[in-house]
């Protein structure tokens, strides 16, 4: 059993916001809970959603977060 190294842990969790930003740009992002989010591709997202809903939730998911609700 491997054992966790606390600052391997917290150099990796420094890039939380850039990967968040980067899904966002991208349109990733299709559920968020709190400092969990869930990731998709768009054109998957668009299928199993419709376009409709894929577009609401693209911009409820950027209001949750990055504060604009």
């Amino acid at each position: 059993m491997h054992r966790t190294n606390p600052k391997e842990i917290e150099k990796k969790d420094r890039h939380w916001t850039e990967v968040l930003e980067l899904a966002k740009r991208y349109g990733f992002i299709c559920r968020v809970n709190g400092d969990t989010v869930v990731l998709s591709t768009n054109r998957r997202q668009i299928e199993r959603l419709g376009e409709k809903r894929y577009m609401a939730i693209q911009g409820q998911v950027n209001a949750e977060i990055f504060g604009l609700s």
